[in-house]
């Protein structure tokens, strides 16, 4: 029988740590709000992915946007519209944009 993913990180952690590192990883011990903000961070981060290599040129990511910006949508929160408005534009400047401000 073939080990699952979540097995295999728990069986990488020392085994002093095991007990503590196994819930972690454990999605059966979440919270629903908390499976909420990992699936959200989970979207997000692939989001910004995207802003990145389509910002350095790659055009293969523009469909992969718009997927994951009505994923975004249909799992607002506060705090995730809070995020979005204050650090994501961010992640659409060039290098240039980027160190225009900077002493160095």
């Amino acid at each position: 029988m073939r080990k699952s993913p979540r097995q295999k990180l728990v069986d990488m952690v020392p085994d002093e740590l095991r007990d503590i590192f196994e819930p972690l990883v454990d999605e059966q011990s979440y919270s629903e709000e908390e499976r909420s903000i990992v699936k959200q961070a989970d979207a997000l981060c692939a989001y910004l992915k995207c802003l990145e290599e389509l910002s350095a040129g790659n055009h293969e990511f523009l469909l992969a946007k718009t997927r994951l910006e009505k994923t975004l949508e249909a799992r607002r929160s506060e705090e995730m519209d809070y995020f979005m408005e204050v650090f994501v534009p961010s992640f659409q400047l060039s290098l240039d944009e980027i160190s225009q401000d900077s002493p160095l």
